[in-house]
């Protein structure tokens, strides 16, 4: 695949086609591990810290359970960033043209900000693909 400097500066993969339009503004999917970078939340002790998304409301706002305590939090999905697994991990894609299907991570490139992931099910059984970290989550 093509790729070619976005606008943030960074790589994105040219993935024919789908372009911006298989794009969405909200990211938040239930099963995925986030971590929390809210500063009203860290006086709490959530700051920093990975939690499960169990619920997603209005498409924006997440219902975690905090990994450790298990304390129930909502937080924006502004205030949340996703968690890439050590290589061989399980993931599902959040955004982009392969939003809600499942994978493995494969690497990373850190110099690009982005991680290889099989895919797994359907037409794109066993395609390996570069994704933007933001657009790739590991499952709980």
């Amino acid at each position: 695949a093509a790729a070619a400097p976005s606008s943030s500066g960074r790589i994105a993969t040219n993935t024919g086609g789908g372009g911006s339009k298989s794009r969405v503004d909200h990211w938040l999917m239930e099963g995925i591990v986030v971590k929390v970078l809210s500063p009203a939340l860290k006086e709490l002790g959530y700051y920093k810290q990975k939690g499960v998304v169990d619920k997603v409301v209005d498409k924006y706002i997440g219902e975690l359970s905090m990994v450790g305590s298990g304390d129930i939090v909502r937080v924006d999905q502004a205030e949340l960033e996703t968690v890439l697994p050590a290589p061989g991990g399980r993931v599902l894609v959040v955004n982009g043209p392969y939003r809600g299907i499942k994978g493995t991570l494969q690497s990373i490139d850190t110099g690009r900000y982005q991680a290889e992931v099989r895919l797994k099910g359907g037409q794109y059984e066993g395609k390996d693909v570069w994704l933007d970290y933001e657009d790739v989550c590991k499952l709980a």
